[in-house]
């Protein structure tokens, strides 16, 4: 209960994302989980691999390696969706040298029942803020898992 109440809001909420992305998207059917970063709680020792895309998968029918990064936002800010920062981006960057990295991106209010999804290569996030008409460009359904055909047919 301690831990609840000291977790600060943006990290609950990127949480419930990741459990989202896991439970409706990139499902156990179509994907084997090979690596996940570590929660709030977890890592207040501060593991190294924190720094890592969220997930590691691999696709179940391609036997491809990938990361994905999963950021949820509940709006705008300068016409744009601030996805990571500077840091981050070169991190993600130096990752996708490795894997491909994507990046699933949460709109709404709630981030365990989002409004809006966006899933892109890295190659397409190439900025910590992205227009909202390019995210569009990358929408995918709702609480429908992602398909092999979907990550790798772009």
């Amino acid at each position: 209960m301690i831990d609840e109440a000291t977790t600060p809001e943006s990290f609950k909420m990127g949480e419930k994302f990741e459990n989202y992305v896991r439970e409706y998207l990139f499902v156990d059917n179509y994907y084997d989980i090979l690596e996940r970063t570590h929660d709030y709680k977890m890592n207040k020792d501060y593991v190294h691999s924190s720094l890592k895309p969220d997930f590691t998968f691999r696709d179940r029918w391609t036997k491809k390696e990938f990361y994905v990064e999963a950021k949820f936002r509940t709006g705008v800010y300068n016409n744009k969706i601030v996805w990571c920062n500077d840091n981050q981006l070169k991190r993600y960057l130096e990752y996708n040298k490795e894997r491909p990295v994507f990046l699933i991106l949460g709109m709404g209010d709630k981030p365990n029942y989002p409004e809006f999804l966006s899933l892109m290569p890295l190659t397409q996030a190439k900025y910590t803020g992205i227009f909202p008409s390019h995210a569009e460009k990358f929408e995918i359904e709702l609480d429908k898992p992602v398909s092999s055909k979907i990550l790798w047919g772009r």
